[in-house]
């Protein structure tokens, strides 16, 4: 038996990073999906022919990967495993894009492996009891950051997290991304944030708190489809983050670019260091991301959060 759950991946829209610290921020699911196979083995064993990790090292005295994106996604699975059972099964995960690009594959490693491992040994979890361990995962490897990713991966859709809660968005709005190659991990930008914050503190918080302003301007015009006052928004978002230093010269090139050739709005989206863009769907925007060498993604929406089949 080989049970599937696909995971969508995710755009941050609005209030990354200012979410970290308690402040508003809205994420919604696309129509990109990692997916997680978990089958019956006599070991635990993890196959990825599609994540593109490279420079693996193992320390050959103990068998230690040294690889740091290697070992996490190791911690993200095992950790999954343990926070549901200890059954041995082969898990294999399929991703149509490279990790730590701002996407969310992290979190969807996460949420994929718990749902997909719970459904095989007979445990139907609801879609928030998935988030809620998955986060508790995150958290155990990470060791920092918000509930943001593995929730909205796991329920799906467009959604305000504003403190503990949720609040389901609807919106007519379209974006278009494309992602680039990044200079740190999520997790080691989080840190870089969080060293700012510490020197920082008067001007962080209030670098913060106009975050958490204009994500709750932003809920506003999602609702109402305003295009031109989301587009403004963008630009607005993606210089508060240049401000706490999430950004890269490339990509804020790629932003100022799109503003001179009359784009309504662009910015990073997700954890910084180079990673996801998004613009509106004005006509030049694919065209752009992809002349400064970015791959374009399925930007669609996608309802339904994960979704778990058996397939034999």
């Amino acid at each position: 038996m080989i049970i599937e759950a696909s995971v969508p991946l995710k755009l941050t829209l609005f209030g990354e990073h200012a979410v970290v610290y308690g402040k508003p921020a809205i994420a919604a699911t696309i129509s990109e999906f990692l997916k997680v196979k978990v089958t019956k083995s006599d070991r635990f064993t993890v196959v990825s022919p599609s994540l593109n990790l490279k420079g693996v090292k193992v320390n050959l005295d103990d068998m230690k990967v040294e690889n740091e994106q290697v070992s996490r996604l190791l911690n993200y699975v095992s950790e999954s495993i343990k926070a549901v059972g200890n059954e041995p099964v082969k898990v294999e995960i399929e991703s149509p894009v490279e990790p730590s690009v701002g996407l969310g594959t992290s979190a969807a490693v996460i949420v994929g492996t718990i749902a997909a491992y719970s459904a095989f040994l007979g445990n139907q979890l609801t879609k928030e009891e998935i988030a809620m361990k998955s986060h508790e995962v995150e958290l155990k490897v990470q060791g920092i950051g918000s509930r943001m990713d593995t929730y909205v991966e796991s329920l799906g859709g467009i959604i305000l997290f504003n403190g503990n809660k949720e609040e389901r968005l609807e919106s007519k709005l379209s974006f278009v991304s494309g992602y680039f190659k990044r200079s740190m991990t999520t997790t080691e930008m989080l840190r870089k944030v969080k060293e700012f914050k510490e020197k920082n503190n008067s001007l962080f918080s209030s670098i913060i708190d106009s975050i958490g302003d204009l994500v709750m301007e932003a809920k506003e015009y999602m609702v109402n489809n305003d295009e031109d006052e989301i587009g403004r928004l963008m630009y607005v978002n993606h210089g508060l983050l240049f401000s706490i230093g999430v950004t890269v010269p490339e990509v804020d090139e790629v932003i100022s670019r799109a503003r001179n050739v009359g784009i309504k709005g662009a910015k990073i989206s997700g954890g910084g260091a180079g990673g996801s863009v998004i613009m509106t769907p004005d006509p030049p925007s694919a065209f752009l991301l992809r002349s400064f060498g970015a791959y374009v993604i399925n930007a669609s929406f996608s309802e339904g959060g994960v979704k778990i089949r058996t397939i034999k």
